[in-house]
């Protein structure tokens, strides 16, 4: 960028950098799930005046250093991360080099100083000239035979977002519905759209100085279906967010060391930096464009999280046709599985044998059930294939009365430990009834590995083994699977007190000798009569009525005037196995949820 001190009138444009048609290539291979086939390609478009870094190597391969200096630092953090794992870098050369006279020129920006740009139809030509330079290069890249066109990431730093865009939505057109662009990322974009979607950084509600000279020009870019877009502007970037005020050096500060990542203007820096933040936002991308290519299992359905009663399956797709003795190896599941057995042990209260994790967390493997998490392994009753098949699948299911019956039968009242207070909902010091349920849940939390769906995920990592235990054909990049096993706060409906239940309350801090009554609420019930002892103690049981409705209601006692004394929630199904006779304690002692309420419409106990 070439600054000038005095200012001057920019004029009109007469270009627009929004598609640039140039000729492609014929009807695309079909997709095939082959392990030489390269599901998705980099394209880095460099800024204004930048020029070749010379010759780059990242892990796994080496370039001509035509992304420039500033996109360099983003492509080296994601390459040493791993990101870029069957991703090629593809240069965007100047003219004259491997495209001959074709190429990108990334001309130099003539700025003024009062933010206006003297040369603005030559950065758009040139931002032309790089869009039709990449889609070539693409054009141009060769894939192993059978392979289907593989999808690309633009990357554009500056003059360089501009092509990108401008590249994206060539493709776009050319191959509508195909969604070749898995992603577009900027930085610095000259065109940015204030707040616009995939917008970051102090300067995203930022206006860009070539949108701000040519308006929206019919821009579709931020329409683009199936596009990943993520752009960082930095405030006082007068390429992105023009000003007054702006700092010409800003526009340079990308990337750089201990620049911290920003969501949106005026909010405060984040412990990521920003190279970081790009970088895994470019590897999520990549991920699901290896997915989107076949080179993961297809999940059917598609959730964010499972919930207890429902089922997901993968399916694998095989190279070839499976041969005798090989086998499906699960390493990751197995590892979630075994924590949560611990976590099933821990959570075992009943003295008896714990649940098993298999019970809940039902995995069936070829149509064939799983008995033992080891088969996961491959070792022990190992998941075989099936010879000549091209296939296999594998089906979770959580099950949800293995999920309550585990927790009120193994989850029992007993000693309770420090942290676990607060499910002792009425304050008996034990667990009963629906507190039970939710104690074991929250037990579970954090011991069933990343099938917590507040966690990152187990992913559907698996491997095939053939008879000498030598892996085949593997998957890497997969969806996380998230089974929302654990409840969290009041437990549901699914675990209350059942209709008829026989409940025995022991009521402590009355008034000595006074006559109360045990009313059954919302709809008020009276459901019986009792008068204190001399300490204020009274002992009854009552039934919870055969009508009520299913959700919560509340015991209330209430004194001869019909002021309440007490009330405590509980919650009713209709169906189930009703739980033990309980205690509850309505005392000064024991928790009251409610503040008592005045003019209660409940009928006096004494009336007929």
């Amino acid at each position: 960028m070439v600054l000038k001190r005095r200012g001057v009138v920019l004029s009109t444009a007469l270009a627009v950098v929004a598609s640039v048609i140039v000729p492609l290539w014929g009807a695309p291979v079909a997709a095939a799930a082959i392990s030489n086939c390269v599901p998705v390609v980099i394209i880095p478009l460099r800024g204004s005046g930048e020029t070749s870094v010379g010759m780059t190597s990242y892990p796994g391969q080496t370039g001509g250093g035509w992304e420039g200096p500033t996109l360099q630092k983003l492509l080296g953090e994601a390459a040493w991360g791993g990101y870029l794992r069957d991703a090629p870098i593809l240069d965007v050369p100047a003219p004259g080099g491997a495209l001959g006279t074709e190429g990108y020129r990334a001309v130099p920006v003539v700025i003024w100083e009062d933010g206006t740009i003297e040369n603005t139809e030559e950065i758009i030509t040139s931002a032309n000239e790089g869009a039709a330079a990449a889609l070539r290069v693409y054009r141009e890249f060769s894939q192993a035979p059978g392979c289907a066109d593989p999808k690309v990431v633009f990357i554009g730093y500056s003059q360089g977002a501009m092509a990108a865009r401008a590249a994206a939505n060539t493709l776009d057109i050319v191959y509508p519905g195909e969604s070749r662009v898995a992603g577009v990322f900027t930085v610095g974009d000259p065109l940015q759209k204030p707040n616009a979607d995939g917008v970051f950084g102090s300067g995203s509600d930022g206006q860009g100085i070539f949108r701000l000279l040519l308006g929206d020009y019919n821009d579709t870019f931020y329409a683009l279906p199936g596009v990943d877009r993520i752009s960082i502007c930095h405030d006082e970037d007068v390429i992105c967010a023009v000003g007054p005020p702006f700092n010409e050096d800003t526009h340079l500060t990308y990337f750089n060391d201990g620049m911290k990542f920003v969501t949106s203007a005026g909010a405060s820096p984040s412990t990521t930096s920003e190279v970081e933040f790009m970088s895994k936002s470019l590897q999520a991308t990549i991920t699901k464009a290896r997915l989107a290519y076949g080179m993961g299992p297809r999940i059917e359905p598609v959730k964010d999280a499972y919930g207890v009663g429902d089922s997901v399956t993968a399916t694998y797709s095989l190279n070839r046709p499976a041969m005798a003795g090989e086998r499906l190896m699960m390493q990751n599941f197995y590892g979630a599985l075994d924590q949560c057995q611990v976590g099933m042990s821990m959570s075992n209260r009943s003295g008896t044998e714990p649940p098993n994790a298999l019970d809940i967390i039902q995995i069936t493997a070829n149509g064939k059930r799983l008995s033992s998490a080891a088969s996961l392994l491959g070792y022990s009753d190992p998941i075989a294939l099936t010879p000549g098949s091209t296939s296999v699948s594998v089906r979770i299911t959580l099950d949800s009365d293995a999920l309550r019956n585990a927790a009120l039968t193994k989850f029992q009242q007993g000693p309770l430990y420090a942290d676990e207070e607060r499910f002792d909902l009425n304050g008996n010091g034990k667990f009963d009834g629906t507190e039970a349920y939710a104690a074991y849940e929250q037990t579970l939390s954090g011991r069933c590995g990343g099938l917590d769906a507040t966690g990152a995920g187990t992913n559907w990592f698996a491997e095939i083994m053939d008879s000498n235990n030598d892996p085949i054909q593997t998957w890497q990049d997969s969806p996380a699977l998230r089974l929302r096993l654990l409840a969290t706060g009041t437990p549901t409906v699914t675990a209350g007190y059942v209709r008829g239940q026989a409940l025995r309350l022991n009521i402590t801090g009355l008034a000595s000798d006074a006559p109360y009554g045990v009313y059954f609420e919302s709809d008020p019930v009276l459901l019986t009569t009792v008068t204190a002892s001399s300490s204020g103690t009274a002992t009854t049981d009552i039934t919870v009525p055969d009508d009520a409705q299913p959700g919560q209601h509340h015991i209330v006692i209430r004194s001869a005037d019909n002021s309440e004394a007490a009330r405590v929630a509980i919650t009713v199904t209709a169906v189930g196995s009703p739980g033990p006779v309980i205690d509850i304690p309505l005392s000064g002692d024991g928790p009251i949820p409610e503040t008592p309420s005045a003019g209660s419409s409940s009928p006096p106990f004494g009336s007929s």
